[in-house]
Formats: C-alpha cells, structure tokens, sequence
C-alpha cells in the first residue's frame, strides 16, 4: 500500500493546525497584555519572576530524570503507563525531598542561589519545578495518544489564566513579584488538571501492573535518558537562561527584568514566524537532501527572506529602542529598550538562521551542533563573567552578550548555508550589503541626533 505525503495528510495536517493555532494564542495573549502589566508591575517584579522561573526551570529537568521523554517510546499502552507513572512518581518525590531540604538549610540556599530579598521564594521552586515537570509530561503523554486538542486547549487555558491572575492581583494593588509568580503557578496548575485526566484513567486501567519492581524495570530499561539526555538538556536550557541567572547574581533583579522583557516583546513574533518557517523548510529541506545544489538555493532563498522581514523593525528597535519601549512599555523602561538596541543585530541573525538551522538534523551532522552549542555557550560565559565581573558593568556584560552573539551566530549563519550547499560568497555580500545600507544608517542617524542635542 502506498504511503500518502505527509502534506496531503489532512489528519496531521489538522493536528499541527490545533496545535500551532492554539500556540499563536497562548504566545499572543501574553504578548498583547504586556504594556498593560509594565505600568503595574516594575523591572524589579519582573526580574524576580523570570529568574525565579529560570530556577524552577533548571529543577523541573533535574528531578524527573528526563523519562518524560522515554513516554513516547513504549508500544503498550500498559508500558507507557508504568513509564508516565514512574516519571510523576519521580518527580513528585524529588520536589518533595526538596521542599525538606529548603527547610534544613534554608539560609544557605538563600545565599547560594541569590535569593536574600526574597526568602520565600525558596520554598515555591520545589513546586513549580514539578509544575513545570508534570506539565510536560501531560503534553507528551497527550501526544502520544493524538489528544492534540487536550493540548491546544490546555496551553490556551494556562496562558489566559496566568496573565489573567497577575493582571488581576496587580491591578487591585497586589503588584509585587508574588503576584506574577501566582499567576504562573495558578496557570500551570490549572493547565495539568485540565490535561491529566487522561493519564489517571490510564493508571486506573493498568493498576495491577503498577508495582515498585515494574517502575524499576522501566528505569533501567530507560537509563539512557537522565544517563545522557540528561546533560544536554541541561546544557542548552542554562545556555539559555544565562542572561537571567547572571544579571540577578551580579548586578540585581531590576537588571534582570529590565534585560528578560523586552527581550520577551520582541521574540514571541520572532519566534512564532521562525517556527512555522521552520516547519515548512524541514519538510522540503528533507526531500531535497540528495541534491545539494537545490537544497543550497532553497536554503538561502528562506535565509535572506527572514532578513528581509527583520532587518527593518529591528533596525529601528537598534536606533531608537530606549524611546519606542519607554513609549510601549512605559517610562522607566526606557534602559530596557537601549538594552534591546544592543541586543537587535544578534537578533536578526537569530532569527534568520534559526529556522534553516534545522539542516543539521536533515544531513545527520548533530556532532557537529553540539559542538556549536558548546562553544556558544562559553562565548555567553565569557562575555557575562567579562562584563560583570571585570568591568562590573551591566551595560557592558549586555553589550559585550549581544557583540559576541552577533559574531558567532554570523559565523554560525554561515556555517549553516555552507553546508548546505548554498553560494557562501554571496552569502557574505548579502549580509555586509543589508547591514551597511540599512541597519548601520538607522544606528548613525539616532547617533546624530544624540549629538545635535
């Protein structure tokens, strides 16, 4: 029997229509209320609760193991109740454990994770890392039985009740930190009870075989995942958190927010049009893999129409981003724009070469991206532990961030149309070109309205 295409199969077609519909909901909602939440809630605010969602973040990794991802795996459905359960189990345990260890040593950890002004919060990351854990454990489990639209829903539902909450308490004049982090907790919450009905029929359905000696079986069975996956999961999540963690710890949790926001106004378009961009390329880099010459022209084509659709609006966020944030955002977010100014080329870069970067998986070369993500990750430390432990500058540590950045996600861009086989002279032309004639002007013009003031 002949297998259909994938893009004639209007089933999957539908499900990835549910999920990316609901997605664009759940990113937009946040998005749209934003301006609303910066005029009641500070940077400082801001700053606590994203670095307090990068810790929660870290933990959610750590104490699961990573089975979570072992779910998919399994044929029986019985397996993959035993593999769901002893995934929960873990992590229900883990967090408890360390809910006991926050109370033992409370001080210490305090100190240790930069948490002085905000003692409490020790004791609220045991629970929302399992939030986080049991969360993406009920998204696996759901796509592992094509409950797309148990999906969708659910991160629909979490979106509107966590921004619904923080702009309620704020509003009423709750609007300090623990106002946005209730509202991710309510959120995620009511996002896992909406998703996990599923997964507690399935354990009712297969109690019997839910003994300690059939966990234990699925955890060695799995062993690869925390053995392996584990690290790299770790890896790339710090990679990206690096911002956050340093900015808090070296400078202060105002620096923090003002970093993390307008980063987070500018990336969810970025990212939502990246994706489906990427989408689409992987589909038709995987069918042009054979032929190199194609797959380089339909490589760059897709390259140089996302710099197309950037270079302009971050441009102008690189010339005049402290006065269109203190404008969108509010007054005291005008820094916050000149940080976002410093962070626009990188940007750029990132978001063209993101989508197409999908080729390391089409031509198999994941070696050579993990090494590329190493590198980049001691490129962010350097440039963090530079700027604020030399020069002890926040301004610096974000520019010399978005400099280095800019370097290796040029190198990276590439690096990336290299092998895929497009033309890399015209490549280089094309990016020193767009710069020079548009980005490079917009900067020049703002310099020199600096300097007739």
């Amino acid at each position: 029997m002949k297998n259909k295409g994938i893009l004639s199969d209007k089933e999957f077609l539908a499900n990835v229509g549910k999920l990316f519909s609901a997605s664009a909901i759940a990113q937009a909602v946040p998005f749209f209320v934003l301006p609303f939440l910066t005029r009641i809630y500070g940077p400082e605010e801001f700053g606590v609760w994203v670095y307090f969602l990068s810790l929660s973040g870290i933990f959610s990794i750590i104490i699961t193991g990573n089975y979570e991802f072992a779910i998919m795996l399994p044929k029986e459905r019985s397996e993959a109740t035993s593999t769901v359960t002893l995934t929960m189990l873990l992590g229900l345990i883990s967090s408890s454990v360390m809910v006991l260890i926050s109370f033992m040593f409370r001080d210490k950890l305090n100190i240790m994770l930069g948490l002085e002004n905000a003692e409490n919060l020790i004791f609220l990351i045991p629970l929302m890392a399992f939030l986080f854990a049991a969360y993406r454990t009920c998204n696996i489990w759901n796509n592992r039985n094509n409950k797309y639209s148990v999906t969708a829903v659910a991160n629909v539902f979490r979106s509107l009740s966590t921004t619904g909450y923080q702009f309620h308490s704020g509003y009423y004049g709750y609007s300090n930190y623990f106002g946005l982090i209730l509202g991710s907790v309510i959120g995620y919450s009511l996002g896992i009870i909406f998703q996990i009905r599923d997964i507690f029929k399935a354990m009712a359905e297969n109690v019997s075989q839910l003994k300690i000696s059939t966990l234990k079986e699925q955890m060695i069975k799995y062993r690869k995942f925390p053995q392996f996956f584990l690290f790299s999961e770790l890896t790339n999540y710090f990679s990206s958190n690096i911002p956050v963690l340093f900015l808090t710890n070296l400078f202060s949790s105002t620096v923090a927010g003002l970093y993390s926001i307008p980063h987070k106004f500018i990336n969810v378009p970025m990212s939502m049009l990246g994706t489906s961009v990427s989408q689409v390329y992987y589909r038709k880099a995987t069918l042009l893999k054979a032929d190199s010459e194609e797959l380089g022209k339909v490589t760059f084509e897709i390259y140089k129409k996302m710099i197309y659709l950037g270079i302009i609006p971050l441009s102008i966020v690189a010339g005049y981003g402290d006065i269109i944030f203190g404008f969108i955002l509010g007054a005291e977010w005008g820094v916050a724009g000149s940080y976002a100014g410093l962070l626009a080329p990188w940007m750029l870069l990132v978001f063209a070469t993101s989508p197409v970067s999908i080729v390391f998986a089409v031509l198999e070369k994941q070696k050579e991206s993990l090494k590329l993500n190493i590198v980049l990750l001691i490129i962010r430390l350097a440039a963090f532990l530079l700027g604020g432990l030399l020069l002890k500058s926040a301004f610096w540590a974000i520019a010399l961030f978005g400099g280095s950045g800019f370097i290796y996600w040029l190198y990276f861009s590439f690096y990336v149309l290299n092998i895929s086989g497009s033309d890399l002279e015209k490549a280089k032309w094309f990016i020193i070109k767009n710069f020079a004639y548009i980005m490079l002007p917009v900067i020049l013009s703002r310099a020199i309205f600096l300097w007739i003031d």
